[in-house]
């Protein structure tokens, strides 16, 4: 178990247990009891805060726990984890103040989660992973044409 769970497991175990993938995931959110806030996070202007509670009463506590056990971490920490980090993430998917078209929104979360440890399982979450194949330099010719 991990002190502190990373934001992208969570995400990616959120997503695959109430199905739909990103859109699904926020759907579902903004259509429980933290509505509001959620609305907060992919509109413009202040995020509202959520707590560990409310982030567990709106996923459901037997969903919490399989979303927690499958990341590697208590229910308690995954919630906290939820609650502090997803206004910010979704903030940062939803820069247009409304839920974008998949593409867009997968191109977001990248950059929302660039350079960060939750980066690959962001996108492995929205089925965005590549092979880890690393782009090659332009290759030059090394006998270019006489001039």
């Amino acid at each position: 178990m991990t002190d502190t769970p990373d934001l992208g497991k969570l995400w990616k175990q959120l997503t695959d247990n109430i199905g739909g993938g990103m859109s699904g995931a926020l759907e579902k959110l903004k259509n429980s009891s933290i509505g509001e806030q959620v609305q907060s996070w992919i509109g413009k202007g202040e995020n509202k805060p959520v707590n560990a509670d409310q982030m567990t009463q709106a996923i459901g506590q037997e969903r919490m726990e399989k979303i927690a056990q499958q990341a590697g971490t208590t229910p308690e920490k995954a919630a906290q984890t939820m609650a502090d980090k997803l206004p910010g993430m979704v903030d940062k998917m939803t820069p247009d103040g409304q839920l974008p078209d998949p593409q867009s929104m997968k191109a977001n979360a990248a950059s929302a989660t660039q350079g960060t440890p939750a980066a690959a399982a962001m996108d492995k979450a929205m089925g965005t992973a590549t092979s880890g194949a690393q782009p090659q330099p332009a290759r030059t010719n090394p006998n270019p044409p006489p001039m």
